[in-house]
């Protein structure tokens, strides 16, 4: 209220009036300020409904904006009411004013006022009668006169207008908060704060904000949807994801994905920002986005047990990729400890099987996936935080079953050909291998004939009685040896193809004992004669080779002998490089020949082989030891063919290395030259040396031309006894029969003499 000056000296009718003009004046700035100030309300309400309504102000803009409503409200209060109350009003400002408004008064009022605060005219030569005639006159004239009219009528009823629609509206705008949800919405909004939205015609809803607040995994890309509320009067609208992230504001579309659902995916997230939806007529709240930490493992490691028959020590997987190779059987122990606590977690192989795993201590967690459940294919690590976050690059690791691999056998025939007679040994070499243990080994046989199904047989022997040392053996992860297998005690007969085939099993009682075999052996069984008659025809063949052989040697003699010929006539040219090249050429040619007599030598040892395993020595030795096929083979062949080949030929090459070494070769001059004598000198020694080889292998040869016609004289003979023995037999059964008289009852050795002569003629 505006401050009031009383002065006891004025005449009372003075002050009186004065002072109800004083408390004229105090309404009148009540007034005044008063109706500005709710007109100044009233106005920035409508102003804050207007810019919300257009803008939808968020929590914060909203805060601020009714800061700034308050903050001018009380600077309006102050200048409007505070200010002007607060002003002295002194009585001669108002009488000033009243003299203004009543120019008939002619300064009377005031100066009876003043007059009457002063003391001592006399003093200051001024009568005291006139003074008092002059406040009695102000007096007087005070009574008489309006001091209301000093206040602005119109400006008083302007300020009432005011103030009263002022109120009006005060009013209108308390009855509409309490009536109108549009005007209790604005006052929810921008006084109380509240989240309250305004009505509208279609609604967004942010999946996955709780208290527009949202946390996603740092590091990953996060699909997010916004919906349109079924209660929205307009649903077909766009729908743009506006971003805030403290420093500049951006916008991007999103994809519509359904009627009601659009989507946005946020790329790599690294950085906090806040983001709210715009679509229709609605704009969201902000969303503040924090970013945790993707819940993974900081240790993980994976354990195989393998099953207990194959007595194997666990070993540890590789943490993720593969695929790893794991022994059907097994079983995968897995143990990690997460960065983060969890809720759950637990192992999926795709969407076919899902493990949970036990939370031991902390942050420990583990699994056993039993032998039975374990299947190849993709596992992933399903782990769920304590915000029901997951990440959307899990751990993966790859396994791939595999089942225990039968053993590997290899075999391979000894001295056997395809043709065996039917008490023929048949020595078997083999091997095999496991990837854990070998517990036994059999020898699976078996014949068939082609004209007679009836003699088809089969069976299995066990190695283990066919080689003694495979028993020290087994129960380890390979084996080796020699199996002979006696055709003889098998009672195989002429004429069909025999089969032979090794067949290792292993220690797998997970699923059974596994089995591996080697290739299959087919053989077939003929008679004595057609074996000698085979062996006899690649005994020819042989012998053809080696006859080639010689032949190449004897060229090759004549070659250097035309050399030393050149040599030994002092006028025909000789060039160096020439005679080089064709000494090197012959060196070549020289150990060609010894690979080549070798290579002879190598197939006698193994007809040597077959016909000891075929016992074919047993039936010759009986007719003349010394000349049995060993002896012919062994010592009339083989062993001069090897002698022949480790000195003669090995050193006939020495001595064509030697003589062309008699080339001199001079580095200064660049040129090549001969020593004529010298190299003539050291050839006669290469021919000389080279003559031997041809002697030798010529007498080799005769042996071989030699043991060729005792083969085919035995094999008469043989085919003779077996032919006689033949006849015996019929006539034995004849006997039995009683239908006639053996006819070796009178002589008994009827063949032996023809045999005797045979065997002496060869002699």
């Amino acid at each position: 209220m505006a401050s009031t000056t009383v002065d006891s000296r004025i005449p009372v009718a003075i002050q009186q009036r004065l002072n109800k003009l004083r408390a004229a004046v105090s309404r009148f700035l009540w007034i005044e300020g008063l109706g500005r100030v709710l007109a100044l309300t009233v106005a920035l309400a409508v102003t804050d409904v207007a810019v919300d309504r257009i803008f939808k102000m968020d929590l914060a803009q909203r805060g601020i904006m009714l800061i700034v409503i308050i903050l001018l409200l009380l600077f309006a209060i102050y200048r409007k009411l505070c200010l002007p109350l607060s002003k002295k009003m002194t009585d001669d400002a108002l009488l000033l004013q009243v003299e203004d408004k009543n120019r008939e008064l002619h300064q009377s009022v005031i100066s009876a006022a003043q007059l009457a605060r002063g003391t001592d005219y006399e003093q200051q030569g001024v009568s005291q009668s006139m003074v008092d005639a002059t406040i009695r006159y102000g007096s007087e004239m005070a009574d008489v006169t309006r001091f209301g009219n000093a206040i602005d009528s119109k400006a008083l009823l302007r300020n009432w207008v005011l103030l009263l629609v002022g109120l009006f509206a005060i009013g209108a705008l308390a009855w509409g908060v309490k009536t109108s949800s549009f005007w209790a919405t604005w006052f929810n909004r921008n006084v109380l704060l509240a989240d309250e939205q305004w009505p509208r015609k279609t609604t967004l809803v942010i999946d996955g904000a709780a208290d527009n607040v949202m946390s996603l995994l740092r590091g990953e890309d996060h699909n997010q949807i916004v919906r349109i509320a079924d209660q929205s009067e307009i649903k077909n609208v766009d729908v743009v994801i506006e971003f805030d992230d403290g420093n500049v504001r951006t916008r991007q579309k999103m994809r519509r994905t359904g009627d009601l659902e659009h989507t946005l995916i946020f790329r790599n997230l690294s950085n906090v920002f806040k983001f709210r939806a715009r679509g229709g007529d609605h704009i969201t709240d902000w969303v503040t986005v924090d970013l945790v930490d993707a819940p993974s493992w900081s240790e993980l490691s994976m354990q195989v047990e393998l099953p207990e028959y194959t007595s194997a020590a666990a070993y540890e997987l590789p943490s993720g990729g593969g695929p790893h190779s794991v022994l059907e059987g097994s079983s995968i122990k897995v143990r990690a400890v997460a960065n983060k606590n969890l809720n759950s977690a637990a192992v999926k192989l795709g969407d076919q099987q899902k493990w949970d795993m036990q939370n031991r201590t902390g942050n420990v967690w583990e699994l056993v996936i039993p032998p039975d459940q374990l299947v190849g294919g993709k596992y992933s690590f399903d782990l769920t935080d304590q915000m029901n976050l997951r990440s959307s690059r899990p751990a993966t690791f790859s396994v791939k079953v595999k089942p225990d691999r039968p053993p590997v056998v290899r075999a391979t025939l000894l001295g056997i050909s395809g043709l065996v007679v039917p008490r023929a040994r048949v020595p078997v070499s083999f091997s095999a291998s496991d990837e854990f243990q070998l517990t036994g080994m059999l020898l699976e046989y078996g014949w068939n004939n082609a004209s007679d199904d009836r003699s088809s047989a089969s069976g299995q022997l066990d190695v283990k009685e066919l080689d003694p040392n495979l028993a020290t053996q087994l129960g380890q992860s390979e084996v080796e040896g020699v199996a002979v297998v006696d055709l003889e005690s098998l009672v195989v007969p002429e004429g069909v193809s025999l089969k032979l085939k090794l067949v290792a099993s292993d220690n797998n009682t997970q699923t059974g004992p596994g089995s591996g075999s080697s290739r299959e052996f087919l053989l077939r069984v003929v008679s004595e004669e057609e074996l000698r008659a085979d062996l006899l025809r690649r005994e020819i063949e042989q012998r053809k080779a080696f006859e080639l052989v010689l032949g190449n040697q004897e060229k090759l003699k004549f070659d250097i002998q035309a050399i030393a010929d050149a040599l030994s006539q002092p006028d025909l040219p000789f060039t160096p490089g020439e005679a080089l090249d064709q000494m090197r050429d012959a060196q070549r040619r020289q150990k060609l020949v010894g690979t080549n007599v070798s290579r002879v030598a190598d197939r006698f040892e193994e007809f040597l082989v077959e016909a000891i395993n075929n016992r074919l020595n047993e039936a010759e030795s009986a007719i003349e030891s010394s000349q049995s096929i060993d002896v012919r083979f062994n010592e009339q062949i083989i062993q001069p063919i090897r002698a022949l080949d480790s000195a003669q030929i090995v050193s006939a090459g020495q001595l064509i290395e030697l003589a062309g070494r008699d080339i001199v070769y001079d580095a200064d001059a660049n040129t090549r030259e001969i020593d004529r004598q010298a190299f003539l000198k050291s050839l006669i020694n290469v021919i000389s040396k080279q003559q031997e080889v041809i002697e030798v292998m010529q007498s080799i040869l005769a042996s071989m031309k030699d043991s060729e016609t005792y083969q085919e004289v035995v094999n008469k003979v043989i085919e003779i006894k077996r032919t006689e023995e033949s006849i015996r037999d019929k006539a034995r059964e004849k006997r039995d029969e009683g239908s006639g008289v053996d006819i070796f009852d009178e002589d008994e050795g009827m063949f032996d003499k023809d045999e005797d002569d045979s065997a002496g003629g060869l002699r």
